[in-house]
């Protein structure tokens, strides 16, 4: 009888455990949950990922408030939020698609998630892979300290540094849309030779870009809506569409229904491709100051933007001078370039469905601006450049989606034709991507 109760009662304490221990399972970060474990028979081991949050923002208010942020608290990342941001960055959506998009027509992005022990983000299942024991996010190179330190890295077997860099520019931006939204902070830190996380272990055929810390932030986001009052262009509203929307149902085609496209929609994708925020930024101790869409290396912003559909070739001018210190208004307008249909030069540069498109949006790199204070001008280390190029053809295509259009990311085979019709020297000027959309 006796021997019955003392089962029973253990039976009973064993569920509770479990019950507990399921239960707080989410808040403890899986890094604990591998604490009791033999690490060393771990690699290779899939932890999945709890379903990712829907974030509701706006895509055009997300991109509004894309900002760096590199202080951060000790408050720990949850499972949810990881999983939010890791399936935004590079996730699988439910079409089979990948969150970003084929640049030159492969993925070779590879996220490491460095936590008390390093693994690595697996789209496929949504889950993350132990790769190596050992706490790597203090000892990884210069970075800011945070609960969550992110790897992006390429697959050096698909894509060279400068394509590989341009998709990580996409999955970078995913992450500072995502991280905002849910109330974190991040920065991307690209590191030169030897990349920062090399400590970690790269195998031979991966090679590390840049660190994104994530983690909470020391002090709330405080945005002000001021619109550019000066500028000539169509003032950019906010859509029904959200983020996570925006993520899921951006599609790349090579055929439009129409051959032209209305003025609010050029303003819309040229201003996400590199312009100005509608918000001032008061957060914190910052300086009042707007912030651009996407994030430059020192700040140089040392980019060039043209519109080509079929009454001409125009510049983008987002601003008239570097005033974001001040968050004064922005002046932006498009500079004439040449009159007449110019979408059939672009084509023969690029790919024959270009002459098609209603908008071509061309990313050109100013050589020249990329030597400001350091020197960022060799070849050698154009993939920091073709980060941003990424960046900002990735905005093109999410905002195309939240307008009801379609585009496409496609490289350039001839930069000589390009720069030769935009009037430029192929000297001083790199034509990095051409953006297709309607």
């Amino acid at each position: 009888m006796i021997g019955n109760n003392l089962f029973k009662k253990a039976v009973v304490v064993s569920l509770v455990i479990i019950f507990c221990s399921i239960a707080i399972s989410p808040a403890l970060g899986i890094s604990n949950l591998l604490r009791l474990e033999e690490k060393s028979s771990l690699v290779g081991q899939e932890y999945l990922l709890p379903p990712p949050q829907f974030i509701d923002m706006s895509f055009e208010k997300s991109i509004m408030r894309r900002m760096s942020m590199r202080n951060f608290t000790d408050e720990p990342v949850t499972d949810e939020e990881l999983s939010t941001v890791l399936w935004a960055a590079y996730g699988l959506r439910d079409d089979g698609k990948l969150t970003v998009a084929e640049i030159d027509g492969s993925h070779a992005a590879v996220i490491y998630v460095l936590l008390e022990d390093v693994y690595k983000y697996n789209p496929v299942n949504h889950s993350l892979v132990f790769y190596k024991e050992g706490d790597y996010r203090d000892i990884v190179g210069w970075q800011y300290s945070a609960p969550v330190q992110l790897g992006l890295c390429w697959n050096t077997d698909i894509a060279d540094a400068n394509f590989g860099s341009a998709e990580l520019g996409a999955v970078g931006q995913n992450i500072y849309f995502a991280a905002n939204a849910i109330g974190l902070g991040t920065v991307i830190t690209a590191q030169g030779d030897p990349p920062a996380i090399t400590p970690v272990g790269l195998p031979e055929n991966e090679h590390g870009m840049g660190i994104m810390p994530l983690g909470h932030i020391e002090f709330d986001y405080n945005f002000k809506y001021r619109p550019m009052l000066f500028s000539f262009l169509p003032r950019v509203t906010f859509s029904d569409t959200e983020l996570t929307t925006a993520l899921e149902e951006r599609d790349e085609v090579t055929s439009w229904e129409s051959d032209s496209i209305s003025r609010k929609d050029l303003s819309h994708l040229i201003w996400a491709s590199y312009g100005y925020s509608y918000y001032l930024d008061k957060s914190g101790s910052n300086v009042v100051k707007r912030h651009h869409t996407v994030p430059s290396a020192h700040g140089y912003y040392p980019f060039r933007i043209y519109a080509a559909a079929r009454n001409g070739v125009f510049r983008f001018m987002y601003g008239l001078y570097n005033i974001d210190l001040w968050g004064l208004p922005v002046v932006s307008f498009l500079l004439p370039v040449k009159l007449g249909d110019k979408r059939s030069e672009i084509a023969q540069a690029t790919e024959s469905f270009a002459s098609d498109a209603p908008l071509n949006i061309i990313i050109v790199l100013d050589i020249d601006k990329t030597n400001q204070w350091d020197d960022l001008s060799a070849e050698s280390i154009r993939w920091i450049w073709y980060y941003e190029a990424g960046a900002a053809a990735h905005n093109i295509l999410l905002q195309a989606t939240s307008r009801g259009l379609n585009g496409n990311i496609l490289t350039i085979n001839d930069k000589e034709a390009i720069c030769s019709l935009l009037r430029l020297d192929a000297e001083n000027y790199d034509p990095m991507f051409v953006v297709p959309v309607g």
